[in-house]
């Protein structure tokens, strides 16, 4: 069992909770069971505290937290939804990020509309899968290969404490759907951010 994978693991425990609260409310908001004003408040499960947690509201222009919410309500309803180069691109075109084109923030917010399919991308994972770039199109399939080449290990390492994962989730029973899959998406997900971490050090030259 690699050192990484069990900071993973106790990453995933510590956080599940938040990030599946993050979920069900952006899903409640796309239903119309919670309004714009209520949803994008910097407040727990909300929109506003999403974007701290998830250290990309610096890539936002100051003020305009709520045009990103209207662009993504507008974005997910499209067939396109899910297709997170072409939503980066959009929010620069609409003046959201500075004038560049913010692919971590783009995956991290269409992952809240389908955490099923996308895993967020920032620069610790791009480091854990040999990413070189910022293309999302590119980054799916080193996912997707990570994944075969470790599929074993993340599955062993997800039983050993499905007793604990199973706690959390009976909350969000019957709110949010196919849960086992988020399950294994977010463990992917801080695994390759524990390893892209542990890369960094390693390639940090000594003082």
């Amino acid at each position: 069992m690699k050192k990484e994978n069990i900071q993973a693991l106790g990453n995933l425990l510590a956080n599940y909770h938040s990030d599946l609260t993050y979920i069900r409310n952006f899903q409640k908001y796309k239903s119309n069971n919670k309004t714009s004003s209520e949803y994008v408040k910097n407040s727990k499960g909300n929109f506003k505290a999403f974007i701290n947690e998830f250290r990309v509201a610096r890539n936002v222009n100051k003020g305009k937290t709520d045009i990103l919410l209207s662009l993504t309500t507008e974005w997910v309803k499209q067939k396109q939804g899910d297709h997170v180069d072409e939503f980066a691109q959009h929010l620069k075109n609409n003046g959201i990020t500075h004038g560049k084109v913010m692919t971590s923030l783009a995956s991290k917010i269409l992952f809240l509309n389908n955490p099923w399919s996308i895993l967020p991308l920032d620069n610790l994972a791009k480091k854990a899968v040999g990413l070189r770039g910022n293309s999302y199109t590119d980054y799916l399939p080193l996912i997707d290969i990570f994944i075969t080449n470790n599929k074993n290990e993340i599955n062993t390492m997800l039983s050993s404490v499905d007793e604990h994962l199973a706690i959390i989730e009976k909350e969000f029973q019957g709110e949010i759907e196919n849960l086992e899959l988020i399950r294994h998406n977010r463990f992917v997900d801080k695994i390759l951010w524990t390893q892209g971490r542990s890369l960094l050090s390693i390639a940090k030259p000594l003082k």
